[in-house]
C-alpha cells in the first residue's frame, strides 16, 4: 500500500543529520570586555542543502570556548585578551551533527587593560605623588592612567601620578586604573596611606625650585653666609728684638630676611652664600629677589714697631656682629712687653659682640661675638682673639651661636651662618621655605 501524506524522499531527509555551516567568519567584541574575558561575534550561513538543523555551536581555536544557538550570529566569550582565534560551526538535529565547517579566519580577542599593580603614594603639599607599574594592555594601546584618591580627588598621567586637590592633615590612600579603546580595567589595589602636610623645603647649596601648582606661596627664611677673620698686623722694632700684634677682628655672623613671597609661574633660582675666608665677606644667600647678605670679614688688625703700638682689629659687620680682637706685644722670647695695644671694637649691626680690652704690656681680653636670637635673628658674629703668653694667659670670650629655625617639630640651619674666628672657620648660609597656600 502506497505511504499516506509523506513522500519517500521527506521522510528520509527528516532522519538525516544536517550538511556542515558555510561563511564562517569572526568579529572581535572588545567594548567593556573585561581584561582575559573577551568575546567574538562568529556569523555563519547553514547548509543550503540537506536535513535542516535545529542548532548551532560555534567552537574556538585554541581554548575550545563555545557558544550554542538556533541561529547566526552566536557571541564566543571567555577568551583570553590579546590572543588570536580560529572558530568553525557544527550543526545540529535530532539525527545528530554535521561535520565541522571550515575554520573563519584568525581574529584577536581584545579586551580593556589589566589592573595596574599600585606601586607607593608620597605626600606633598595639599597633593600626593603615586607610582605605578602598567599591566597588560589588553590588545589595545593603553591611553590614560588615572589614579583616584580616597578622597575622589584625581590626576592623569604616567608614572608617578601627581594627585592634587588633597587636603592638608587628612590621609588618603589611592588606586590606579588603566584605559583603552575599549574602556578602563578594574582598580589596583590601594596603595599606603599618606597625609598632606605644608612643604617644608631645605637649602644648603644652590638649588632651581619648580612648585607642584600655581600660585605657590611660601614663607621664606634666608641666611647669608659668615664673614671671615680679619687679617692680624705684625711688626718689629729696629734690632727685631720686639714684636707687636695687632690680630684681625672676628667675622660678622650672616644677614638674616623673613617674609612672605608667592610664584604664579615658571621657577626660582635658589642661592646660597659661602662662608667668606680670612679678610673675605660671606656670600649672599637668594631666593628670585630676596636676599640676605653675607656677614663682613672682621677689620684688620695694626701694628707699629717704631711706635710699639698695636692695634686688635674690630668685629666685623653682620647680622650679629663679631668680635674685636686684642693686640700686645713681646721679645724674642716670648714674654709680654711693655706696650700699648688696644682692642678692636664689637662688629655693628643685629646683636653686636664686644669690643677686646686695651693692654699695656699685661695680658689682653678679647671680645666675643654677638649672638644670634634665633628665628627673629641673624648667625652669630665670630670671637675676637685673646693673647697668650708667658707673662700672661688672656680670656677669649665665645664666639656667637645660632639655634636654627623649628619647623613642624624639625630643626633647620643651627649653626649655619656664623662668622669665623680664631681656628674656627666661618659657615655657608641657608634658604628654607615653607609652603603655606
Amino acid at each position: 500500500m502506497p505511504i499516506i501524506g509523506t513522500s519517500a524522499s521527506q521522510n528520509t531527509k527528516s532522519f538525516l543529520q544536517p550538511n556542515a555551516p558555510t561563511g564562517v567568519s569572526a568579529t572581535d567584541v572588545g567594548t567593556n570586555r573585561a581584561y582575559n574575558n573577551g568575546a567574538a561575534t562568529v556569523t555563519f550561513t547553514p547548509a543550503a542543502s540537506g536535513a535542516a538543523a535545529t542548532s548551532f555551536t560555534v567552537t574556538s581555536s585554541p581554548g575550545g570556548f563555545t557558544a550554542t544557538g538556533a541561529s547566526s550570529p552566536l557571541t564566543v566569550t571567555g577568551l583570553q585578551s590579546d590572543t588570536a582565534y580560529t572558530f568553525t560551526v557544527i550543526a545540529s538535529n535530532a539525527a545528530g551533527n554535521s561535520s565541522a565547517s571550515s575554520a573563519s579566519a584568525s581574529m584577536t580577542a581584545t579586551t580593556v587593560p589589566q589592573a595596574p599593580t599600585i606601586g607607593s603614594a608620597t605626600a606633598g603639599y595639599k597633593s600626593a605623588t603615586v607610582t605605578y607599574t602598567a599591566g597588560a594592555t589588553g590588545g589595545k594601546a593603553i591611553t590614560t592612567f588615572t589614579a583616584t584618591s580616597s578622597g575622589a580627588q584625581t590626576g592623569t598621567g604616567s608614572s608617578p601620578i601627581t594627585v592634587s586637590g588633597l587636603t592638608n592633615g587628612t590621609a588618603y590612600t589611592f588606586t590606579v586604573t588603566a584605559t583603552n579603546a575599549n574602556g578602563t580595567s578594574t582598580a589596583s589595589s590601594a596603595s599606603n596611606s599618606v597625609t598632606p602636610a605644608n612643604e617644608v623645603l631645605y637649602y644648603t647649596s644652590a638649588a632651581t625650585l619648580t612648585p607642584s601648582s600655581y600660585p605657590a606661596t611660601y614663607t621664606y627664611y634666608i641666611m647669608g653666609g659668615g664673614g671671615g677673620i680679619g687679617n692680624s698686623g705684625i711688626s718689629t722694632d729696629a734690632n727685631a728684638q720686639n714684636f707687636v700684634y695687632g690680630y684681625g677682628g672676628g667675622g660678622g655672623g650672616g644677614y638674616y630676611a623673613n617674609g612672605s613671597a608667592t610664584i604664579n609661574s615658571g621657577n626660582v633660582s635658589i642661592g646660597v652664600g659661602s662662608g667668606g675666608g680670612t679678610g673675605s665677606a660671606g656670600g649672599t644667600s637668594s631666593f628670585g629677589a630676596f636676599t640676605a647678605a653675607g656677614g663682613s670679614a672682621g677689620n684688620s688688625g695694626n701694628a707699629n714697631g717704631t711706635n710699639m703700638n698695636a692695634a686688635g682689629g674690630g668685629g666685623g659687620a653682620g647680622g650679629s656682629g663679631g668680635g674685636g680682637s686684642g693686640g700686645f706685644a713681646s721679645n724674642i722670647n716670648g714674654n709680654i712687653v711693655n706696650a700699648a695695644a688696644n682692642g678692636g671694637n664689637g662688629g655693628s649691626s643685629g646683636n653686636s659682640g664686644t669690643g677686646g680690652a686695651r693692654s699695656l704690656g699685661n695680658s689682653v681680653n678679647a671680645g666675643g661675638g654677638g649672638a644670634g636670637s634665633g628665628i627673629a635673628g641673624a648667625s652669630g658674629g665670630g670671637k675676637g682673639i685673646g693673647i697668650i703668653g708667658s707673662a700672661g694667659n688672656a680670656t677669649a670670650n665665645n664666639s656667637g651661636t645660632y639655634s636654627g629655625i623649628n619647623v613642624s617639630g624639625s630643626n633647620y640651619g643651627a649653626s649655619l651662618g656664623l662668622g669665623a674666628s680664631q681656628n674656627v672657620v666661618s659657615n655657608s648660609g641657608f634658604v628654607l621655605l615653607v609652603r603655606n597656600a
